[in-house]
């Protein structure tokens, strides 16, 4: 008993060192948290939302830098689109943030006694870091950020480009300029109170950021040129001609006679008198048959009659009229359907009665060096023959004719020849048709070098016929 309360007595001797030890255990603790916040941020510190506590100013400055690096501003159009990404790195001063997070430090520790860590005061109040840029600033670090690198492209408008044969629609092109102003203006207000560089900072939504063509392929101005020049060559102009065969004017001739151009916003097609003529020129030699014509059955059967200009005056188709009647229904824009107008005064004199074709006619084509001969509507003989020589300019003159007579075992002379004949029949003036002994080959394309001095130099045997069968004052018919 003595000897356990000699230990309890000893043991209760050292109790007090206990609190002694945990009381120098925890001022040394604070002494060391104390010593080691004399130079780092106390905890939950926070700068512009980034978590800078315990780390000294220049690791928090690191921090600052770091998170500054994934802010960035963006303004986008109307559509949504992004026009403009401008990183805060353009806008910040080199060295602004190692400096703030100093002056965080300073301000912190500036007044703060041996023990103010343990009240963990947390965020810091910074300035906003980027309240002194001004709007012309950020315009600049806009163009700099799309056209350092890029040239300016301005937008274009489409437009409708006039040629020789038509219109063409140029599409629009966009550019990249962008209205800087208008998005430096948008963008000065998150710049100015960016207070955090953790948080989405948002896009700006400018209508009107990107600078774009004013007239579109699609919009409505360039449609109305394009309905407007369709409806013009579209016109329904017809030309109906005297055998009643009709021509259309195709939008290509329409086009190809008229003036077109773009007045600002309007589109000007005037018809072009001369061009014009040319056009209605060419459609009266292919269907209008003016002069005194004949009509007669043509052997090769690719049309049932043809017709054939046989001199200079006779029913002859107003020419003049005509391209001025075209001319009027391109200008009033109305459509029309025109036929033309025929002098047939001379055709009516007794002279040009001679031109009359009944059933019993003589038919020669140049182009295809062949004959037909018809007697009261029937085919009597057909046979090629040689015309007259091109090559020496002795061409047989088209025309229509009247056999002036007719003989018999003669012989022809002229300047350079004296040839016997067995059959002889003039019919234009000293031209006529005749017998040739001296040919072999009759047809293709003998004339063009070896032809005639302009008779018609015709097989034995079928000029025998045609002498035989037809008299003075049958026609002939050269075309």
């Amino acid at each position: 008993m003595a000897n356990e309360s000699k230990q309890k007595t000893r043991t209760g001797r050292w109790l007090w060192l206990l609190p002694v030890a945990a009381g120098l255990f925890l001022i040394g603790v604070l002494g060391w948290f104390t010593w080691r916040y004399q130079s780092r941020f106390t905890p939950k510190t926070e700068i512009l939302g980034v978590n800078c506590a315990n780390m000294t100013a220049a690791e928090a400055a690191d921090a600052l830098n770091a998170a500054a690096d994934g802010v960035v501003f963006s303004v986008g159009d109307e559509t949504g689109e992004e026009v403009v990404r401008l990183p805060l790195r353009a806008l910040l001063d080199e060295g602004a943030l190692d400096e703030l997070a100093r002056a965080a430090f300073a301000r912190q520790h500036a007044d703060a006694g041996l023990f103010d860590w343990l009240l963990a005061p947390g965020g810091i109040e910074a300035p906003a870091v980027l309240s002194e840029v001004s709007v012309p600033e950020i315009a600049r670090a806009i163009n700099h950020a799309l056209y350092d690198a890029n040239p300016r492209v301005p937008p274009r408008d489409a437009r409708v480009e006039l040629s020789e044969d038509g219109y063409l629609v140029v599409e629009e092109e966009p550019g990249n300029l962008v209205n800087t102003q208008a998005c430096a203006e948008a963008l000065a207000e998150r710049v100015h109170t960016l207070r955090s560089l953790t948080e989405p900072v948002g896009a700006a939504v400018v209508s009107g950021a990107r600078i774009r063509p004013v007239v579109t392929a699609d919009g409505e101005s360039i449609r109305r040129l394009t309905d407007a020049l369709d409806d013009y060559t579209h016109m329904d102009v017809a030309l109906v001609f005297a055998d009643d065969s009709r021509y259309e004017l195709t939008p290509e001739d329409i086009w190809s006679v008229s003036r077109v151009r773009i007045v600002g916003r309007d589109v000007v097609c005037e018809p072009d008198e001369e061009l014009v003529r040319e056009l209605t020129d060419r459609l009266a030699e292919d269907y209008g048959y003016d002069g005194v014509y004949a009509k007669f059955h043509q052997a090769e059967k690719t049309r049932e009659y043809i017709y054939y200009r046989v001199g200079d005056t006779g029913w002859k188709m107003d020419r003049e009229a005509l391209a001025r009647d075209v001319s009027d229904a391109l200008r009033e824009k109305t459509g029309a359907e025109i036929t033309p107008t025929y002098d047939y005064t001379w055709y009516w004199k007794n002279y040009y009665k001679y031109y009359n074709v009944k059933d019993t006619f003589i038919e020669i084509s140049l182009d295809n060096q062949y004959m037909w001969a018809y007697v009261d509507g029937e085919l009597l003989v057909e046979t090629p023959v040689v015309t007259g020589s091109i090559m020496r300019g002795d061409n047989t003159r088209k025309g229509c004719f009247r056999i002036a007579y007719k003989d018999a075992d003669l012989n022809l002379r002229g300047p350079t020849w004296d040839d016997h004949v067995d059959f002889w029949m003039p019919f234009d003036d000293q031209i006529g048709l005749h017998d040739s002994f001296w040919r072999d080959d009759y047809g293709a394309d003998i004339y063009l070098e070896d032809g005639s001095h302009g008779c018609i130099n015709t097989p034995h045997a079928a000029m025998e016929t045609i002498f035989n069968a037809f008299k003075g004052g049958d026609v002939v018919i050269v075309y």
